[in-house]
């Protein structure tokens, strides 16, 4: 069995940013929908936008010294993505937003300025983001440049860690952008890298860890779930103890100490969102993310993620 290893942030006061979204604000014509397919040639730039409404952006990344395996052409980020998008409206109804061109998924590539080795860190003991192994995810974000400023962004990251198989900000306490997954990541414990522990972006569209994982991360960037939600425990995930599986929640972890069973991706049936709609869909908290503003269509109480 495969533990669920990632590092996410802290415990968030603070309010949500509440600024107006919506047709009065111009923003084109939304798309309530799961993509039907994906850019397929590679692009280092962003391609033009088919509307300005808050959504995913997708990008496959790897440092200055990293393998390349083409994912971003071959179908696999496309497939992981259309994966978790059907899983999403199966689960909710709604839709993720994804940045689109024509409307395919537009699917990015960028190959970063430092090594694997600058990227993965030297410091266990995390003293600084630009060492530290917990770091990783900040580095990526650090190395995208800047960033579109209504866009949060799915890195599939072709590099290794020591310290988690993927991470993601929790807002408000930590505010950004990036949700990655590290597929060569090999952290403390496990010998096979995260992202050959079970398959991805199958052509079957049925999700397993990494599709997961990457949704994963990008709702911890909505600030989810909140330290206020009834099951929350360590940074932002959740554990539901009179559930009969607690680990098929979407944002389930082991809690620290406990004797907990590992991440239940490959259960049959698969993951939930948000067991019992308490902790953050259709819950009772300001950051529930059945009415954020990636969600498509667009909530007439849709809030943008906090510090946007």
């Amino acid at each position: 069995m495969f533990a669920l290893v990632f590092a996410c942030g802290g415990d968030p006061p603070g309010e949500v940013d509440a600024r107006p979204i919506g047709p009065d604000a111009d923003l084109g014509t939304d798309i309530a929908a799961v993509p039907e397919g994906c850019t397929t040639e590679r692009a280092t730039e962003d391609r033009p936008d088919d509307h300005r409404y808050d959504q995913i952006r997708v990008l496959y990344v790897t440092s200055a010294d990293g393998p390349d395996l083409g994912h971003d052409t071959s179908g696999k980020i496309c497939n992981s993505i259309r994966a978790v998008a059907t899983w999403f409206h199966e689960q909710s109804g709604a839709y993720l937003r994804f940045d689109t061109a024509g409307g395919l998924v537009d699917i990015g590539f960028l190959r970063l300025a430092r090594t694997d080795a600058e990227m993965a860190g030297s410091d266990p003991s995390n003293t600084s983001v630009a060492t530290g192994h917990a770091f990783v995810r900040e580095r990526i974000e650090q190395g995208l440049g800047l960033l579109a400023p209504n866009k949060m962004y799915a890195v599939f990251y072709e590099g290794t860690s020591v310290y988690a198989c993927g991470g993601g900000p929790w807002p408000p306490l930590l505010v950004g952008r990036v949700g990655a997954i590290y597929l060569q990541a090999t952290p403390t414990g496990v010998a096979t890298p995260c992202g050959d522990v079970y398959p991805w972006g199958q052509g079957d569209l049925v999700p397993h860890y990494v599709d997961y994982a990457v949704l994963h991360e990008l709702v911890h960037g909505l600030g989810l779930a909140p330290a206020t939600a009834p099951h929350q425990h360590t940074t932002g995930h959740v554990y539901d103890a009179a559930a009969p599986q607690p680990n098929r929640d979407l944002m389930y972890s082991e809690r620290p100490g406990m004797p907990d069973p590992p991440w239940g991706t490959e259960l049959p049936g698969g993951l939930i969102l948000d067991i019992g709609d308490d902790d953050y869909f259709n819950a009772p908290t300001p950051f529930d993310l059945a009415s954020s503003s990636i969600i498509a269509p667009l909530s007439p109480f849709a809030h943008r993620p906090p510090g946007w």
